[in-house]
């Protein structure tokens, strides 16, 4: 019998059974299709070993500055940083600096908790970081270092009561007992979130339609999404459900973020974090609005290190104080910003690519005689017209709010090239600008339709695409459903308690939208979905990520590895194969973590344990670990450049990337006969394998029925053996397999390996009904 030639559809289709899609691919991991052919995915690297970030990744913003730096905001359930050249630089704000009561710090003799007292009430979550300053005794109390020249920056662990919180040394207590001096200071940073979703207090907790009801706002604020957009070469930021922060681009002294004050009239501008040199002759203050621009106010005479005050009545809108012209200061410039009635709580902030307005999704509205008005989820506004500082709706501007019609609460927003999509909890909106007075004019698209998370849309060429609660959606124009051959498998598989942590992005080199997701099992984000526009083809695959995103600002799409750091909660003996944890849920489902100096592979997890757990891993000893101690996932708080190479390079090891594709099965005619194969002629390009000899396994199963088992026949080699003058690699493989319907699949599991699957051939015949 002549050689049959294998030609399978591109595109991975599981919602149907693997006979029913004869001709097809059932099922694939790390494997994506190009014209039409199914070939390994690129590898990934870390930017910088080196510098690390805090907390588990929720947003990813790239862009670039006036003076040409390419910066990327960062923003963790902990905290917020700038990376730049590799180096992630802590922009977080904090809620000013406290003076502690006389020794307030407690220490157990062997244990790395420290209990701080506080003379007023702290107001922290656990997760939030603080600095101290000011410790007695070089900055060490009982062998803890609290503040002197190595550690400087400390978790909250728990919060025992309000004038209480406990954190972990970086080593164990040398005694017991209180010190810390009577000179000792606090600097908190903004509160943190948790690293996942948990129920909320139930409906009552908040304004009707907010709270435990519906959303929840502990739930919205635990994950910290956060939102952010550049405002020229400067940015604006929020975590959900939190004011709004700007930071002034100054990557000499990386300032933190600040608050963009709120006044109902009179406006105080106080340059509460920069001192002057003397010999100040007059400072220049910017004011478009009440004051003439480029007005100097005199400062003549001012002596180094003196605050400087300026107020405005009725100022309606004040920018920053700039450096002083002559005699300035090396020190920290981090000038504070006020503007008019900035909202002081919001769901998402961006800034729109018409006018530049910044856009605040869910907000508190606009009450000229209360700036504490609550949180209204369906109510956007908007400050004026290219300017993110006034917010007070007047005959003279363009700042407005408008209130949504449908839902409960808004979700996400996305801008694009002629609208900004709205989405609620029910509904989806478009929003456009039609200039003054009436601004900006909101329509409903489609009600009765979903989003699954904050961060689930995108908009490529002019389309937008989602990921619903049930199914995936794209815009054009009109809404409609995107028809997705592995619905079925995704949504089944699904932690739908996780969903918020949902997240979509971009892969434009290959014509990608990606979905990562917590599968069923899991409580962070361990699975992928990919929608090729262009080819119209999904597959999917096993990655731990938490955020994605292709700018085209960098040369490759990136993507956050992150977890929180945890630590054992009760001491661990040599030989405990559970570990007790604080928190693991961040963790992936199977790793390797590091205590003290000892290596310990798991196989599982739950939100407060590792699992399956082999000590003394990688030639390390076994050993008993204190309270407390720290737990240090392998791979590094990082966000990885994509397609890069071949491998796995997010740690200092390189290790290779597994990945396979299988077809649905295939027979001869209707199956009546058995088939027999007893020769494959592979068809294969090994083009940008890094090592010189690649190899891939070629599998090829057969069963008798649909509803049998497979049984494998030999499992050969397919080895790539010459680049000069024609790619060569092994021509034929040799099998001995009989079944009525047969089914192969293709993998790789070696370091430095790329391979793309073309036509194979083999050589198959009937073999009887039996």
């Amino acid at each position: 019998m002549p050689l049959s030639k294998l030609v399978f559809r591109p595109g991975i289709v599981k919602d149907a059974t693997s006979y029913s899609n004869e001709g097809g691919f059932f099922a694939c991991d790390k494997v994506r299709f190009r014209s039409g052919f199914a070939e390994k995915i690129g590898g990934w690297i870390n930017q910088n070993i080196s510098s690390t970030f805090q907390g588990v990744c929720r947003s990813l913003f790239n862009w670039v500055s006036l003076s040409n730096e390419n910066l990327l905001g960062v923003g963790t359930n902990q905290r917020f940083y700038v990376e730049a050249d590799g180096i992630y630089h802590n922009i977080t704000p904090t809620t000013g600096t406290v003076t502690l009561p006389t020794d307030p710090f407690t220490t157990v003799n062997g244990s790395y908790l420290v209990t701080v007292t506080t003379s007023t009430s702290h107001g922290l979550f656990p997760g939030t970081y603080v600095t101290f300053a000011g410790v007695s005794g070089g900055g060490t109390v009982n062998g803890i270092e609290l503040s002197g020249s190595t550690y400087t920056q400390f978790e909250v662990l728990t919060t025992p009561s309000n004038v209480t919180f406990t954190i972990v040394g970086y080593t164990l207590a040398t005694s017991s007992g209180s010190g810390g001096g009577s000179s000792a200071t606090a600097q908190f940073e903004i509160s943190a979130g948790s690293s996942v979703y948990t129920e909320g207090a139930g409906w009552g907790s908040g304004a009707w339609g907010y709270g435990g009801w519906g959303i929840g706002g502990a739930v919205a604020d635990q994950l910290r999404l956060w939102s952010q957009d550049n405002d020229k070469e400067n940015l604006l930021f929020n975590p959900r459900g939190g004011p709004i922060y700007y930071w002034v681009k100054d990557t000499s002294s990386w300032a933190r973020g600040v608050t963009l004050n709120s006044y109902a009239n009179t406006i105080t501008k106080t340059t509460t974090q920069a001192t002057f040199s003397s010999g100040v002759s007059s400072i220049t203050v910017v004011d478009p609005n009440s004051i003439t621009s480029g007005a100097v106010i005199s400062g003549t005479g001012i002596a180094a290190g003196t605050y400087v005050t300026t107020s405005y009545v009725n100022g309606s809108n004040i920018v920053p104080i700039s450096t002083p012209t002559t005699g300035a200061s090396s020190g920290d410039y981090n000038f504070s910003y006020a503007g008019r009635h900035v909202p002081n709580s919001t769901f998402k902030i961006s800034t729109s690519s018409v006018g530049n307005f910044a856009i605040a999704f869910g907000a508190n509205k606009y009450n000229p005689n209360n700036f504490a008005e609550g949180l209204d989820p369906l109510l956007i506004r908007w400050s004026d017209f290219n300017n993110p500082l006034d917010w007070v709706p007047t005959s003279l501007n363009q700042s407005g709010e408008t209130r949504l019609s449908y839902g409960s609460y808004i979700v996400a927003s996305v801008d694009t090239r002629q609208e900004i999509l709205v989405w609620t909890d029910a509904a989806i909106f478009s929003m456009q600008y039609l200039g003054p007075p009436y601004v900006w004019s909101v329509n409903i698209l489609m009600d009765n339709i979903s989003i699954i998370s904050p961060n689930a849309a995108i908009t490529v060429n002019n389309v937008t695409y989602w990921m619903g609660v049930d199914k995936f959606y794209r815009y054009s124009g009109r809404v409609e459903t995107l028809p997705c051959s592995i619905r079925k498998f995704i949504f089944s598989d699904i932690n739908t308690e996780q969903q918020d942590q949902v997240v979509c992005g971009t892969n434009e080199g290959y014509n990608e939208v990606w979905w990562f997701y917590p599968s069923a099992n899991s409580i962070t984000n361990d699975r992928y979905v990919v929608y090729n526009h262009l080819e119209n083809t999904w597959y999917y695959g096993n990655l731990h990520r938490g955020f994605w995103l292709d700018s085209p600002l960098r040369q490759y799409p990136m993507a956050a590895f992150s977890i929180q750091q945890s630590y054992l909660s009760t001491a661990v003996t040599d030989s405990d194969t559970i570990l007790p944890m604080i928190d693991s849920a961040s963790y992936p489902s199977s790793g390797v973590i590091t205590i003290d100096s000892e290596q310990i592979a798991y196989t599982g997890y739950t939100s407060n344990s590792l699992t399956g757990c082999i000590r003394g891993y990688n030639g390390t000893t076994a050993a008993s670990h204190a309270q407390y101690a720290r737990v240090i996932y392998s791979v590094p708080n990082q966000v990885m450049n994509h397609e890069y190479d071949n491998d796995d390079r997010s740690t200092s090891a390189t290790l290779p990337i597994e990945s396979y594709i299988e077809s649905s099965d295939f027979d001869i005619g209707d199956g009546e006969s058995l088939a027999y194969v007893w020769r494959i002629l592979p068809d294969l390009t090994f083009v940008n394998s890094s090592v010189e000899n690649p190899t891939v396994t070629l599998t090829l199963k057969a069963r008798l029925n649909s509803g049998s088992n497979y049984v494998n026949g030999d499992e050969p080699v397919v080895e790539k053996t010459a680049t000069i003058p024609v790619e060569q690699y092994t021509g034929q493989v040799y099998t001995r397999i009989r079944g009525r319907q047969m089914a192969f699949r293709l993998a790789s599991s070696d370091l430095g390996v790329a391979w793309q699957m073309g036509a194979m051939r083999i050589d198959i015949k009937p073999d009887g009904r039996r």
